[in-house]
């Protein structure tokens, strides 16, 4: 008969959404996938990777309409030729990670800056307000 574990609630919840987020972003990434938050402003929205080790040259940026994709490369951590490893985490290769913008934002106006380890990408929100209509319903 196994015997079972009981783990605490909290860390059980952690390490599930953890491992959740590293299974949706899977199919994202060729090589690794870089953490990302994204946070809104009143005048903008705030992409934040976090990228050691990525060099400025190894970043692209692309939009394509209200997609923001973010493109780029790290080299491996070690660079010691027949270094025999114990424990390799510092992952490397080509990322890609890409977001859905549901905020309008001025395309032309899109800064991206890389800053001790991490790409900021800032969106500035387009003044326009989405227009309201109110649509009659005509009988068939």
């Amino acid at each position: 008969m196994p015997t079972f574990v009981r783990l605490g609630g909290s860390s059980l919840d952690a390490g599930i959404r953890e491992l959740a987020g590293r299974l949706s972003r899977s199919g994202e990434s060729g090589g690794w996938t870089p953490a990302v938050d994204i946070y809104e402003t009143q005048d903008a929205v705030v992409i934040v990777a976090e990228l050691a080790g990525v060099k400025r040259d190894d970043l692209k940026v692309i939009l394509d309409g209200n997609v923001v994709r973010l493109y780029g490369h790290r080299g491996a951590a070690c660079r010691e030729q027949g270094a025999r490893f114990h424990r390799l985490e510092i992952e490397s290769g080509a990322f890609t990670r890409s977001f859905r913008i549901a905020v309008p934002f001025k395309a032309h106006e899109v800064e991206a800056q890389a800053e001790d380890g991490f790409l900021y990408v800032r969106l500035p929100k387009d003044a326009q307000e989405p227009q309201t209509r109110k649509i009659t319903v005509e009988r068939g």
